[in-house]
């Protein structure tokens, strides 16, 4: 049973109670994403979500938010797309109260220290250089980029190592005044908690945490133009293709219609993709699809991995594929 709650500051809260079991889950959702960014400070919002666990008022080192957590035997991590950056943990459930204490002050009392602020930045920049150098992820931006070119949608959410090098700590500051508000959050608990106890903890927590207006994210232009190709040649084993197709919104009647096309497509090992790179022709490891869904645009989008001198023939069996969904029903 799920039970929603929108408090006098008009963050959402939404929970599930669950008895039987003994732990509980908790994420924060804030409207922080790439999509919310100007050029220039591309990448602040996931530069942001490293942040708080650099410290907070109530534990402000690094090791005390951590062990806070991981030293009850909880997990806990966040992650930063295009609409939304997200905090989570989880623990066991006499141990709730403090994870919620810690995961709220996060959010709300991070300290952004200037020297933890500059550290951070060296970090973030070796994790764009390693996901530069990873081709799998390296062709899941390119197709970004040419489905949704000269716009947020097709930047890579953690920016570039220039935009990065660029933010300062007001950018920091400002941004996070702006989009870290109750008005554009969702807090969501799991587990062996009642609605009101969420409810009642939140309303304390946050009684000084007032709502304001929130950054506009930039709309969508999808691209409907002719094929468009574009190529990384770097030296490697494999060819990392990705074949992509616009998709619908969140809100579109015939999503969930696309999402059972998908998985006819290429999810899972019985899928036609699968099946046909894969098990018949011996073309491919991985091979798969996956829809995206955003506010007002999204995608289909296949990835596979070959053998550079069998790319032609993987990219014509995927084609193949894909007009195969117009006209063999499945089943057949």
């Amino acid at each position: 049973m799920y039970q929603r709650t929108v408090l006098d500051n008009q963050l959402r809260v939404l929970t599930s109670t669950m008895d039987h079991t003994q732990s509980v889950s908790m994420v924060i959702c804030v409207g922080a994403g790439s999509r919310y960014e100007s050029d220039g400070l591309a990448g602040v919002s996931h530069f942001i979500e490293h942040l708080p666990f650099k410290g907070t008022e109530n534990w402000p080192t690094a090791r005390e938010v951590s062990e806070a957590i991981e030293g009850v035997g909880g997990v806990m991590n966040a992650s930063t797309d295009r609409e939304m950056t997200v905090f989570w943990c989880k623990v066991a459930l006499p141990h709730y109260k403090t994870a919620f204490a810690v995961l709220m002050d996060m959010v709300l009392n991070s300290i952004l220290d200037p020297e933890e602020v500059e550290k951070e930045r060296e970090v973030i920049q070796e994790e764009l250089r390693m996901t530069y150098d990873q081709p799998s992820y390296r062709v899941d931006l390119l197709i970004d980029e040419l489905m949704w070119p000269d716009q947020a949608m097709g930047r890579d959410v953690g920016g570039t190592l220039e935009t990065v090098a660029d933010i300062q700590q007001n950018d920091i500051r400002e941004y996070m005044h702006r989009q870290y508000n109750p008005a554009n959050t969702v807090v969501a608990v799991a587990g062996n908690v009642t609605h009101v106890e969420v409810v009642d903890m939140l309303t304390e927590t946050t009684k000084d945490w007032k709502p304001q207006e929130s950054l506009d994210w930039e709309l969508a232009t999808d691209y409907m133009g002719s094929c468009l190709v574009k190529v990384d040649r770097r030296r490697s084993d494999q060819t990392h293709m990705c074949l992509g197709v616009p998709g619908m919104s969140l809100s579109h009647p015939d999503r969930y219609s696309l999402t059972l096309m998908n998985t006819i497509l290429g999810d899972g090992m019985s899928s036609r993709l699968f099946q046909s790179l894969r098990e018949e022709r011996g073309l491919a490891y991985d091979v798969h699809s996956a829809t995206s869904n955003f506010r007002d645009t999204g995608s289909l989008v296949v990835y596979c991995g070959v053998e550079p001198s069998k790319t032609n023939e993987a990219v014509k069996t995927i084609v193949q594929e894909f007009e195969g969904m117009h006209s063999v029903f499945p089943g057949v």
